[in-house]
């Protein structure tokens, strides 16, 4: 088999890539066995602006502007809804951050995110006694949905093989790669949490967050927007919000904990004061870089071998945007932002 690229891993970024590629018509195939569906389950939301600080996320705004477009797309293309828009109301502490939340809506770029007026709602089990901050133009992906939805779509078209990669298999030439009995020209490492075994590039200073959450059913709460407090709770349905996230540096497994459950469960409570059930727990690996950007670019010593990867907790607003900047860079030699090219680590690369 001749193909244009191999893409070896299946989360929102390669997934991402894989859709870049087919809208420039080059051929590929998927190469991804995940045992651990769990790492690329996450909340999906999409929210520009940080709100512990409420100022907006590195080039959050921008990269959002492009991933809208690309979802809506892909609708399309499923003839699915993945988009799902809600507003986000940030519980307020003080007096002083209702007054932090006035300045800071409206400078540039907040204004088209922060409502500058405090919102005063008594919502039956919410405490908030001064008030809600709140975000439109934000939501959620249904990123999960999604994965399924493309995976199945590849597979069928026998663009996606699912096992393990073996890196000791892959033979490197100057103008082609051989992989078993694949044949291409160029190889993307788009691996998340897995990159740490990754020979050619685990030099790459990325951490592993495993972050826990909790699907609870709240039968007497029925609202329509996300409530973030020190975790936040998403909507996911009638009755049904997912709670997260925690980070944990050291644990690695994907193992429930019973400390991750009680730390959210007792932040649920400060604001949530209505009887709920826990119906679900879900756990993911983010793969995190130390300065919060993204790894993209190609391989020092191989440039045939590219990588795609730390998205973080902004995934579903990163993906697209990077995906295009690495197949740009690729294929147009266009330069990458300095700020996300792994140019900024070679001096790791021994």
């Amino acid at each position: 088999m001749k193909v244009d690229y191999i893409v070896v891993g299946f989360g929102l970024a390669g997934m991402a890539f894989t859709e870049e590629l087919e809208r420039a018509n080059k051929s590929f195939v998927v190469i991804d066995d995940n045992p651990n569906r769990e790492t690329r389950v996450v909340g999906g939301m999409y929210n520009p602006i940080i709100l512990k600080r409420f100022t907006p996320a590195w080039k959050a705004h921008e990269m959002w502007r492009q991933a809208l477009p690309f979802y809506k797309e892909l609708e399309t293309k499923f003839k699915k809804k993945y988009i799902y828009p809600f507003e986000i109301r940030r519980i307020l502490q003080s007096v002083e951050e209702q007054n932090n939340w006035v300045v800071a809506s409206d400078k540039s770029v907040m204004t088209e995110y922060m409502i500058p007026q405090i919102i005063h709602e008594d919502i039956k089990g919410i405490k908030a006694p001064f008030g809600y901050g709140q975000l439109e133009n934000v939501g959620r992906i249904a990123g999960e949905q999604l994965l399924d939805d493309y995976k199945e779509r590849i597979k069928k078209n026998n663009q996606f093989i699912r096992e393990s990669f073996e890196y000791d298999r892959l033979i490197i030439e100057k103008d082609r790669l051989l992989y078993k009995d694949i044949e291409t020209s160029q190889l993307v490492f788009s691996e998340g949490s897995y990159l740490h075994k990754n020979p050619f590039f685990k030099y790459l200073p990325m951490r592993e967050a495993k972050g826990e959450m909790l699907l609870i059913e709240v039968p007497d709460l029925s609202i329509d927007f996300a409530v973030k407090s020190s975790v936040f709770m998403i909507p996911f349905g009638k009755h049904i919000f997912v709670v997260g996230a925690t980070y944990n540096w050291e644990d690695k497994s994907f193992t429930q904990t019973e400390k991750a459950k009680d730390e959210l469960e007792n932040k649920l409570k400060r604001f949530l004061q209505l009887p709920y059930k826990v119906i679900a727990y879900k756990i993911g690996i983010r793969p995190t870089i130390k300065d919060r950007r993204p790894l993209l670019g190609k391989h020092p010593k191989y440039p045939n071998l590219a990588v795609l990867n730390g998205l973080g907790t902004r995934g579903v607003i990163i993906a697209p945007f990077i995906a295009k900047e690495l197949f740009n860079h690729i294929e147009n030699d266009k330069p990458i932002y300095k700020e996300m090219d792994i140019k900024r680590f070679e001096n790791l690369y021994a």
